[in-house]
C-alpha cells in the first residue's frame, strides 16, 4: 500500500511539472504570436513608406540587375516592376553612355563594386519613352551575414533644370 502511495505522489509531482511546462509553452506561444503580429505590422508600415515615398527607391544586385523598384520609380521611369526585374539597369533606366559621351556602364560597375566610394552620385538616366533625365542618387551597400555586399539600395530624385517646373 505504501508503494502505491509513493507512486501516486510521484505521478502527482510529474503531473504538476508537466502542467507547469504546458503553461510555460502556452505563454511562450502567446509571446511569439504577439511578436509575429508586431513584425507584420512593422513590415506593412515599412512597405507603405517605401511604396508611397516620392523618391525613386531601387535595389540592384552586385551585377547591376534590378531587384526592386518602388511604385514611384515605376511611374517615373514608365516601367512595370515585373517587366524589368532581373534586367540590368544599363539598357533599362540607364543608357550605355550619356549625351556627353560618358561611359555609364563603367560607372554602374564602379558603384556595384565600391558603393561606399559612390555613396552620392548624379547621372543621366532614361525613361521608357527615351526621355533623358538627371537623377541625384544615394547608394548604400546591403551586407549579408558573411560581410559581403548582397545588394545596393539606391534612392534617387530628379534634378530639375532651373526652368523646369514640376
Amino acid at each position: 500500500m505504501e508503494n502505491r502511495e509513493e507512486n501516486l505522489q510521484e505521478l502527482l509531482v510529474e503531473f504538476g511539472l508537466a502542467h507547469k511546462r504546458v503553461e510555460e509553452l502556452q505563454a511562450r506561444e502567446k509571446k511569439l504570436s504577439q511578436e509575429l503580429e508586431a513584425s507584420r505590422i512593422n513590415e506593412a508600415r515599412y512597405r507603405q513608406i517605401v511604396q508611397n515615398a516620392n523618391s525613386i527607391i531601387m535595389l540592384m544586385d552586385t551585377r547591376g540587375n534590378i531587384r526592386f523598384l518602388n511604385q514611384f520609380a515605376q511611374r517615373f521611369f514608365g516601367f512595370y516592376e515585373k517587366d524589368v526585374l532581373g534586367l540590368n539597369i544599363v539598357g533599362t533606366i540607364v543608357a550605355k553612355t550619356d549625351l556627353s559621351g560618358n561611359d555609364l556602364t563603367q560607372m554602374i560597375k564602379d558603384i556595384t563594386s565600391n558603393p561606399e566610394l559612390h555613396s552620392v552620385n548624379e547621372n543621366e538616366n532614361i525613361r521608357s519613352s527615351g526621355e533623358r533625365v538627371r537623377i541625384l542618387w544615394t547608394n548604400k551597400a546591403i551586407i549579408d551575414s558573411s560581410g559581403a555586399i548582397k545588394e545596393i539600395l539606391c534612392i534617387g530624385n530628379e534634378v530639375a533644370k532651373p526652368s523646369q517646373k514640376r
